[in-house]
């Protein structure tokens, strides 16, 4: 591949997406090894990194092998065709398979063990405990499960989508016989073994143990774990559905019964037992997936957080009180004052409920208007919204019904606030609502007032704990009138007039961006250096990326941060030599999207929804906004030279699509560090101290990781 020495001829212009985000979650199984993490946060990371590849096989892997089976001749950017790109994406994702196995046999329970935390098999058990084990069984287990038979004369049964199921090759008076049995979807993989020690066996060895209960007069030959992924995308007509929700419920429905695309199942399993189940199930050979027990490394995640563990913890980082924000209703008048930016998780999303608490309650608030894209299961933010419908304000949301994988919780949603009285709607047709907008009207001494908040998050208190994302709370005049002619758009038939401020997919952000980018280019020659930075989850828009590739042939510094898909190439020598690009995995998922130009000195910063995708810019609603107070540019800024410098968990991206270890022989940054203690420091602060949690520094263009980070 392309390295900085040139281009080879012929190489592509574009990585592949899918194949970077396999890299991506690769930098996750990274963290799971990474011995300077604590055991606990390694198991955690281990678990996320399974839940991850579940999520690329049921929407990526499935689409593009609709594609293959179709006969649909589709090339990536790359030009590489649909049926290779099939077989690399699987083959790579077998091959992370493996290596998650491998870190938790090898790495996870050895560190866990030298804790003190142990997993047992059936066999380990002492007789007291082999006893306890057989009374939880008899108790807790046994009276859920249900025995299926898997018979050739009649239809096989259902195997739910990532469900854990032991397959059982039975033998009586000669004949061979096939079961399925599906492990209780809401108990624990883990059981403890009784006193006080942690000590746990799995739940599938438990059952696996008592299996006899369930066939008397049959000899149980063999009996292994598995589980089937199936088909999860989907997608919707909502110009014919004459209900949304009707129609994302059936969809729902329709879900768990998508077609299986993968058959994962114990290495242990005999090629007899492999072949029935494959055959029962209509999936060819190549769609099996032999691994280790244990499967389903998803439990990791919740077995991290048992607070009875002995083992290992990162140093806890909870969100911090930005100082300078008043309690109670006198955010009414600060807001009045001055705009807020706040950076979660290290900073609190208090201020953000705070102000729909306050706009629920308050006598003097005459309307709110909200987008919500995914909410937690026990959202503040909706019963703030249905207390403030119940009360005769006018509560206008717009809820985004196909948000994946939070269709469910959405609906339900949806039907509570109007039955509450609110006004509730679900986008536009053919488009995803992703931004994230709230706009309160209000009585105020002078008149109406309005008071903003815009995003890169979504509202939902629980993944506010673990994501980085940005929010920005103002009363500008521009920015709200311009949020009021958003939700006109997007609610009614408004025609969009000339936005004051923001920007909006799929009405003009594109041309936005590339506008901002060719101006960084007309002002390269006369001005010196152009530079652009920016961080964003994902950077495949084509268009977007041939306009680097221009401003880097003029000589513009562009660093990018991005977490995930990338099909740009950085550091290729007459295409790309003048751009940088790294990913950060750490202890929160980076979320936030930050754009920097620096305009010939005057810098622009934009903060929003957006990454740079197709569907983020046709395909969806989106919101990208200026940031106008000068210090909160500034502080943006500082968080960007941040990001660029750590060589701590940033691994910087290669032109043949892999990522680099940087350089750590200079000082250590981890950037997520020093967010955190930057804002522990601040929260600690006296009011009156002078100075803020983030002093203005402005990076010069050109290419040096010389922030001042300490």
């Amino acid at each position: 591949m392309a390295d900085q020495a040139g281009e080879p001829k012929n190489e592509p212009k574009y990585l592949n997406r899918f194949l970077t985000w396999l890299a991506f979650n690769e930098r996750v199984l990274d963290e799971a090894r990474d011995t300077s993490n604590p055991v606990l946060e390694r198991a955690r990371f281990l678990g996320i990194a399974a839940s991850n590849l579940d999520e690329f096989f049921m929407i990526r892997v499935s689409g593009m092998r609709d594609l293959v089976r179709a006969g649909v001749d589709h090339r990536d950017p790359a030009g590489t065709p649909a049926p290779e790109l099939l077989h690399r994406m699987v083959e790579r994702s077998r091959e992370l398979s493996d290596r998650a196995a491998s870190i938790y046999a090898n790495e996870i329970v050895p560190a866990l063990r030298d804790s003190g935390v142990r997993f047992l098999s059936p066999g380990e058990l002492m007789g007291r405990e082999r006893a306890a084990i057989e009374r939880h069984f008899q108790r807790e287990i046994f009276p859920i499960l249900t025995p299926s038979a898997v018979d050739p004369a009649f239809p096989t049964p259902h195997v739910t989508n990532l469900v854990l199921y032991l397959a059982v090759r039975l033998e009586a008076r000669g004949q061979t016989r096939l079961a399925i049995v599906q492990l209780p979807r809401l108990a624990p993989r883990w059981i403890h073994v009784g006193g006080i020690e942690p000590r746990f066996v799995l739940l599938e060895d438990v059952v696996r143990e008592n299996l006899g209960v369930f066939f008397e007069g049959n000899v149980v030959q063999e009996a292994v774990a598995f589980r089937v992924t199936r088909d999860a995308d989907f997608a919707t007509d909502d110009q014919e559905a004459e209900d949304l929700v009707d129609a994302v419920r059936q969809v729902l429905s329709s879900r768990t019964h998508g077609d299986p695309i993968r058959l994962e199942i114990e290495s242990a399993a005999s090629d007899a037992l492999v072949e029935s189940l494959t055959h029962a199930l209509k999936l060819e050979p190549h769609e099996v997936c032999r691994l280790p027990a244990p499967l389903d490394l998803r439990f990791l995640v919740d077995f991290s957080r048992l607070p009875s563990l002995p083992a290992p913890r990162p140093e806890p980082w909870p969100p911090q009180p930005q100082p300078g924000i008043p309690s109670g209703e006198g955010l009414w008048a600060e807001l009045q004052e001055r705009d807020i930016l706040l950076f979660h998780p290290y900073e609190s999303l208090e201020p953000v409920l705070r102000l729909l608490r306050l706009a629920a309650d308050d006598p003097d608030v005459l309307a709110i208007k909200q987008t919500l894209y995914r909410t937690s299961s026990t959202s503040e933010v909706v019963r703030s919204l249905e207390r403030a419908a119940q009360s005769g304000k006018q509560v206008t949301v717009l809820i985004e019904l196909s948000a994946r994988f939070d269709e469910e919780r959405n609906v339900t949603w949806a039907r509570r606030l109007e039955d509450a009285g609110a006004q509730v709607l679900y986008g536009l047709a053919g488009l995803k609502t992703h931004a994230k907008a709230l706009l309160v009207v209000r009585r105020g001494p002078e008149g109406i007032e309005r008071y903003a908040h815009i995003g890169t998050g979504n509202y939902n208190e629980r993944t506010a704990l673990d994501y980085s994302d940005l929010s920005l709370l103002t009363t500008d005049e521009d920015l709200c009138a311009d949020l009021t002619a958003f939700f006109n758009v997007v609610t009614g038939y408004s025609e969009p007039l000339p936005w004051r401020r923001i920007a909006m997919a799929p009405l003009g952000l594109r041309q936005r961006l590339l506008g901002l980018i060719r101006r960084e280019i007309e002002r390269t020659p006369t001005e010196g250096p152009g530079q652009i930075r920016a961080k964003m989850n994902a950077l495949v828009d084509v268009p977007l990326i041939d306009a680097l590739y221009e401003a880097s042939a003029a000589g513009v510094k562009i660093d990018l941060n991005v977490r995930g898909s990338c099909l740009l190439r950085p550091g290729v020598k007459g295409l790309s030599e003048n751009i940088r690009v790294i990913t950060l995995v750490d202890r929160f998922l980076e979320h936030s999207r930050i754009f920097e130009f620096r305009n010939g000195g005057d810098v622009e910063v934009y903060l929003g929804s957006a990454d740079w995708m197709p569907r983020n810019l046709d395909r969806r609603v989106e919101l990208v906004v200026p940031v106008v107070d000068p210090a909160h540019r500034d502080r943006l800024g500082r968080i960007l030279d941040t990001l660029l410098a750590d060589n701590v968990k940033a691994r910087e991206l290669r032109p043949d699509g892999t990522l680099m270890k940087r350089d750590g022989r200079r000082k250590l940054v981890r950037a997520q560090e020093v967010f955190w203690r930057w804002a522990h420091r601040a929260a600690l602060r006296p009011p009156d101290a002078e100075g803020g949690a983030f002093r203005p520094i402005r990076k010069s263009p050109d290419r040096t990781d010389s922030a001042d980070v300490a």
